[in-house]
């Protein structure tokens, strides 16, 4: 649905599958909806606009198919939108796609994506003027609303609730038109239902065992109740005729006996032919539930047990591939577990996962294990800022302003300063022995004795780190980088790192590492690289499934990896230095911990949790 083009603006929904089957592989089956504000040029047709705007997406999308689907359509939202916002002062597009039972969706502008499941309405992803994405897997049954953001403001929750009741598509969008239709202008209100079927289970290469000869084709199941019923009654009837007939007078006292034993008889034989009828029912029910679960599951498994060997023979030529079908195959072995099934092959299914899954996804279930309680340093000792180098890690307690180290592979530790050198602490930075505290007027170097090395030359919040005996100034107001390098046991005059015209808003940076190249995280998880003063183009890819949320980065020289806390996800993430997928661990600790640090020569990956540090063991580097 769309509002009717006005004052206000336009919108156009689009529906598209690629008639080219490799094409159809790679980027499926593809919904939008985009809209903007009219355009003051009034040579602009709405119309022609709207496909020109669809054709760069089309050909942004379906142009490059090595990409993953997910990367490509963030990736073709993002560019079209800035290539059309200039000009009409305001794009939005809300766009999902569904490739191979994955649902990919993006929005920009301030689009949103909603899903009903099971009688419950969720938000997929709200976007505002940044372009937010996300995945994940649809149930048949489920319906999904691409809107735009006009259509949100006009629209109460309540009737998109009651919409989505609906079981078609059709009539969801026939209960919005009253009120788009009641309402003023709203050109660019548009909206896209979806709704997701019954999973088509297609004919399979591999052939599927015959049915067991006790089993009952479901055509022959009217039949075989009927026999069942007719051999019943026949063994009744025969065994009535076999009983004694015996002559009754009603004035005889002993006939009246003989009448009352023979009635007996007969209930008790029509009792027991009544129970032999319902418990050959009950195993004619059972044995038909037994077949249609059988019918249900056997494609799916020959499906899941068909991927699961492709992604086993993919993952040294095609990881990326491999780990799709790996993923696909463990949805599909979970689909076969909610009907209770028990069979050899499924059981064999989920040991052949269970045994690659490391290989193909780079999985690890590593335990956290206590590593040192830090309270046992310090009384109410609460980390909140820890830094490492040449084998130590310091820990800082921002609010106690006490400050300890430990060792990586020891794990010996000491408290390095207290609140008689630490005033006040907004930072830490270390550079093997040495530790650096940030305070209001500069940089302290705490520990035998506390010195300042440098005074303050920037205006409002910093973040501080200390690399190849240099120390470095993100001023996140200033927008730039500064360099202080050693002189000893001080440090000199300050120098801008980054390249010059290079034009950074760090406000929002949350932390960052630096080894070699700097890396900024930002709160909604995007990540920029420099490398020798100037930005570098950079992006996580591969991982699944996708990282909702960045909470914490960690990289230097000495690892290979750039380590990512998703603590939504109860995992880590590593990555190579490119942004590439390499590992993931999950662990019980991990959905706790606030930052991490990682040593890849003592194989360590330690989380801060607050008053304890947790370590999980590194096991992708051979």
């Amino acid at each position: 649905m769309t509002g009717t083009p006005g004052v206000s603006g336009w919108a156009q929904v689009h529906e598209f599958t690629p008639e080219d089957p490799e094409k159809t592989l790679a980027r499926g089956h593809l919904f939008a909806v985009v809209s903007t504000k009219k355009s003051q040029d009034p040579s602009i047709d709405t119309i022609s606009a709207g496909r020109e705007l669809i054709s760069r997406l089309h050909e942004e999308y379906f142009g490059n198919l090595e990409a993953k689907p997910f990367n490509a359509l963030s990736s073709a939202v993002e560019k079209v939108t800035k290539e059309f916002k200039e000009g009409w002062g305001g794009v939005e597009i809300v766009a999902s796609a569904v490739v191979g039972g994955i649902v990919y969706s993006v929005a920009s502008g301030g689009g949103r994506v909603l899903i009903a499941r099971e009688g419950a309405i969720g938000t997929i992803l709200t976007s505002t003027e940044e372009l937010v994405a996300a995945s994940g897997f649809p149930k048949a049954g489920d319906m999904l609303l691409m809107a735009t953001k006009s259509f949100f403001e006009n629209i109460t929750q309540e009737v998109i609730n009651n919409a989505l009741e609906f079981e078609n598509p059709s009539s969801a969008i026939e209960s919005f038109a009253p009120t788009v239709h009641a309402t003023g202008d709203l050109g660019s209100l548009g909206t896209v239902v979806v709704k997701f079927g019954e999973k088509q289970v297609f004919e399979q290469v591999s052939p599927v065992e015959d049915q067991p000869a006790e089993s009952v084709p479901p055509s022959s199941k009217p039949e075989y109740f009927k026999n069942v019923r007719n051999k019943v009654f026949a063994f009744a009837n025969g065994l009535i005729e076999k009983l004694p007939k015996k002559s009754v007078y009603v004035k005889s006292p002993f006939n009246e006996d003989a009448v009352s034993q023979s009635k007996k008889l007969t209930f008790s034989v029509a009792l027991i032919l009544l129970l032999v009828l319902a418990v050959s029912i009950g195993f004619g029910i059972r044995q038909k539930r037994i077949n249609d679960t059988k019918e249900k599951y056997r494609g799916i498994l020959a499906e899941a047990q068909s991927e699961v060997d492709q992604a086993i023979g993919l993952a040294s030529t095609s990881p990326e591939r491999s780990r799709e079908l790996f993923v696909s195959s463990v949805g599909k072995l979970k689909e076969i577990e909610t009907l209770g099934v028990k069979d050899e092959k499924v059981d064999d299914l989920r040991k052949k996962i269970d045994d690659s899954r490391a290989a193909i996804l780079g999985e690890y279930l590593s335990p956290s294990s206590l590593f040192l309680d830090l309270s046992l340093l310090s009384s109410g000792f609460r980390g909140e800022e820890i830094a490492a180098s040449g084998g130590e890690i310091y820990i800082l307690d921002t609010s106690g302003k006490r400050l300890v180290s430990v060792s990586f592979e020891t794990k010996k530790s000491k408290v390095v300063a207290g609140p008689a050198q630490i005033d006040e602490a907004f930072g830490l930075a270390s550079y093997e022995d040495r530790a650096f505290v940030l305070m209001s007027d500069g940089i302290y170097e705490v520990g035998a004795t506390k010195d300042k090395v440098i005074d303050k030359s920037w205006d409002g919040d910093a973040l501080i780190k200390a690399f190849a005996g240099n120390m470095y100034i993100l001023d996140k107001s200033g927008g730039a980088i500064y360099r202080y390098q050693s002189q000893g046991s001080s440090f000199g005059d300050r120098g801008l790192w980054l390249a010059a015209g290079t034009s950074v808003d760090f406000s929002d940076a949350g932390s960052w590492v630096i080894d070699g190249a700097v890396y900024v995280l930002y709160p909604n998880s995007k990540i920029l690289k420099y490398s020798l003063g100037s930005p570098q183009a950079f992006s996580v890819s591969g991982v699944i499934p996708e990282i909702g949320t960045v909470d914490a980065l960690y990289a230097d020289a000495d690892n290979t990896g750039l380590y990512l806390l998703d603590r939504a996800g109860k995992r880590v993430v590593v990555i190579d230095k490119k942004g590439k997928y390499v590992a993931q661990y999950t662990g019980d600790q991990i959905e706790n911990a606030t930052n991490l640090v990682v040593s890849e020569t003592d194989r360590k990956i330690i989380l801060l949790t607050g008053d304890k540090l947790y370590s999980l063991d590194i096991k992708h580097i051979q």
